[in-house]
């Protein structure tokens, strides 16, 4: 694999003061596929087929599911929480639009001070983010109801607020319209509509590497965990690969709107549904990060070019190693 020369430098700061790296690197370019995998010390080594916890990736295949669902008229992307979840009290309520724009006005995070006090002390007990899952749990069904039924939000759409527990209220919905849940609802997704072999919600058996350097298991999920539609997704890159590829070859038509501008972003991007795209180039993107792991997917819907990156490391430059290959793509 030829690597732009951007890509290498990034790959060498990833490296440094590190001894126990795995990247794997997929491309997507002319409709074939390479898939190359660097272990410690940077030597290229056969593992390509490693699965990687990926993280908020899961947001994007949620969403996905969420257009077939518009697609077939069970869902419609202008709907409120309150035409899908009963017996809430009589007032505005977000769309799922903006819930999978982040524009909805929930905050990041689904804690308070009063319930993140005791969970932070216990997580520093047992080494802090890397190794403890802050969603294993919490918020339950009934918690994420409260917090439904307690946060009073106008009908307008916010500023965009990267918002875990406003995409996990939409995977409930979408976990709804099938009657067996999101975790299920998605699996058969998955596997029956999109094909992907190696991709799944729950856990994996693999190192990862903390900020130190030192070792780390992967964040547990649970099929009962409110935030699974989030962040509880695993995934080699050859899969993401082909998840990108289905995203670009219209073989399923209703993928499109996830690609559409549907709401404000970050400076340089705008919102697709879930998705974040470039304003300078055609590129949609998504990163995951998940305690020790970090993953990046994107793709070109001009030119067909994805890539996906995985590593065992948190808190690193996966963006800068994703966004060096698509925007370099010329020199793969």
């Amino acid at each position: 694999m030829n690597l732009p020369v951007q890509t290498q430098s990034e790959i060498a700061k990833l490296y440094k003061n590190r001894h126990h790296v795995e990247l794997t690197i997929g491309i997507l370019k002319n409709g074939e596929k390479e898939i190359v995998h660097y272990g410690p010390d940077q030597e290229i080594v056969e593992g390509g087929a490693l699965i990687y916890p990926v993280g908020s990736i899961c947001k994007p295949f949620t969403t996905s599911l969420m257009a077939k669902y518009i697609s077939e008229g069970k869902l419609n992307l202008d709907g409120h929480i309150n035409d899908y979840i009963r017996d809430l009290p009589e007032r505005y309520y977000p769309t799922l639009r903006r819930l999978a724009t982040h524009t909805s006005g929930y905050k990041m995070q689904p804690y308070t001070l009063l319930s993140s006090l005791p969970f932070f002390i216990n997580q520093n007990k047992e080494g802090g983010l890397f190794h403890t899952n802050p969603f294993r749990g919490y918020p339950d069904e009934e918690g994420m109801m409260k917090i439904i039924r307690e946060t009073r939000l106008k009908d307008q759409s916010y500023p965009f607020s990267y918002s875990n527990i406003g995409m996990s209220i939409l995977g409930y919905i979408v976990g709804q319209v099938n009657g067996t849940g999101f975790w299920d609802s998605l699996t058969d997704y998955i596997e029956n509509d999109l094909g992907l072999k190696n991709t799944f919600l729950g856990n994996v058996e693999m190192k990862g590497y903390d900020k130190k350097d030192q070792p780390c298991d992967c964040w547990q999920w649970e099929k009962e965990d409110v935030i699974a539609p989030a962040g509880a997704l695993n995934a080699t890159m050859e899969d993401l690969l082909r998840f990108a590829e289905i995203n670009l070859d219209g073989s399923r038509p209703y993928l499109r709107m996830c690609h559409d501008i549907h709401g404000p972003c970050e400076k340089n991007a705008n919102s697709g549904l879930a998705w974040r795209l470039e304003k300078d180039i055609p590129v949609s993107w998504h990163t995951g990060s998940a305690g020790a792991f970090s993953c990046w997917l994107g793709l070109n819907r001009k030119t067909g070019t994805a890539v996906a990156v995985g590593i065992n490391c948190g808190l690193v430059n996966v963006e800068e190693i994703g966004f060096s290959l698509i925007r370099n793509e010329e020199e793969l």
